[in-house]
């Protein structure tokens, strides 16, 4: 009798076990199967072309979200051009054309000229200056206020190392080797090259390399040394003109419809939040190793005679400084948002290089 008594109270243990375990596939509560959650799927684009360090920065952050949120939200990028064009971005993603795209705001300083200290300062801020300004300081507040009219939930999303300063058909020493050359330029930097006394060109960023083939334009920036190295523009251009003082840096934002970002739930927001935070680090320490090889590239082209490496002249760039000084005031003058916005990139730069001037090693 003992023994039939422990026998049923084992099979008994056993049952309580493999239910505990999920033997069953009902909840404990209830009978009804558990409801599965809701899945994303965002169109995006970027305004650059496929294979450039720009593009992958859209694609990392597309993929990342798509990844960490295991696939709830997914986020599908393309490249330039294949939906809309890129001066066409801000309003596809502001109507619902594109829910997200990669931006870099020099694009719509046309629409709102404060836009342009959200994409890159000739002779201004670099990477870790803009770092700080917009994750510490009230950069990202001035930027949503920039960008407030427009229906988008905006998120900065990183920075990239300096940019080419020219690549050349003309040896560029000095200011006065660039008057009368006809050269490319956007944003900020396309208004303040004509100050002094070089012929802008309006030249799309896919155009450069048939612009500079043909002659177009004599001279041409575009973006940083591994890119244009492999958009060929040394091929067409012997002369190489460093360092990027136009442009130390360039800022990225990734802007989603806000409607579309008012439909996610908080978690799927926080994971968009920390992908595109995460791109500040990321995105530089990519970009800058590449680009370590790409100038070892260069300077192989240079040692057997192919190009010819210059360093503009130190004193030239003390006078952009200047000319580029005088434009931002004349635009703060008689822009309330745009004075706002420049005043606090100077107070933040007081505070900034006080402290790294006496906490950076000299040597």
């Amino acid at each position: 009798m003992k023994k039939h008594v422990l026998l049923l109270l084992l099979v008994m243990a056993v049952a309580v076990f493999v239910a505990g375990c999920g033997g069953s596939t009902a909840p404990a509560t209830g009978n009804s199967p558990a409801t599965p959650e809701k899945t994303y799927k965002w169109v995006a684009q970027s305004p650059w072309p496929s294979g450039t360090t720009l593009h992958w920065m859209a694609e990392e952050i597309a993929r990342e979200i798509t990844t960490a949120s295991g696939g709830r939200l997914e986020v599908q990028m393309q490249p330039v051009g294949t939906i809309v064009g890129a001066l066409d971005l801000l309003d596809a993603v502001s109507t619902g054309t594109l829910d997200a795209v990669h931006s870099w705001e020099g694009y719509w300083v046309g629409q709102i000229p404060a836009a342009g200290f959200f994409a890159a300062m000739p002779l201004g801020l670099n990477e870790q200056e803009y770092m700080t300004w917009v994750l510490q300081d009230e950069g990202t507040a001035l930027w949503e206020e920039a960008f407030q009219d427009y229906n988008i939930k905006l998120l900065p999303a990183g920075a990239y190392t300096p940019e080419v300063f020219y690549h050349s058909r003309k040896p560029i020493y000095t200011l006065d080797d660039l008057k009368g050359m006809k050269v490319r330029g956007v944003g900020f930097w396309g208004a303040i090259q004509s100050r002094f006394g070089a012929s802008v060109v309006a030249v799309a960023g896919g155009e450069v390399f048939q612009a500079l083939e043909r002659g177009v334009v004599d001279a041409a920036e575009y973006a940083t040394p591994t890119d244009n190295f492999n958009l060929g523009f040394h091929e067409v251009a012997p002369y190489l003109i460093v360092p990027g003082s136009h442009q130390p840096t360039s800022v990225f934002s990734f802007m989603v419809n806000q409607d579309k970002w008012d439909e996610l739930p908080d978690d799927l927001k926080a994971i968009v939040r920390v992908v595109t935070e995460r791109m500040w680090g990321k995105a530089w320490a990519y970009a800058a190793y590449q680009d370590m090889d790409t100038m070892q590239k260069f300077k192989q082209l240079e040692n057997e005679g192919k190009l010819t490496i210059i360093e503009f002249d130190a004193a030239s760039q003390a006078q952009m400084k200047v000319l580029a000084d005088e434009y931002y005031a004349e635009l703060a003058a008689g822009d309330p948002l745009f004075d706002k916005v420049w005043k606090s990139q100077i107070k933040f730069l007081e505070r900034y290089k006080y402290w790294r001037d006496y906490m950076s090693p000299k040597y």
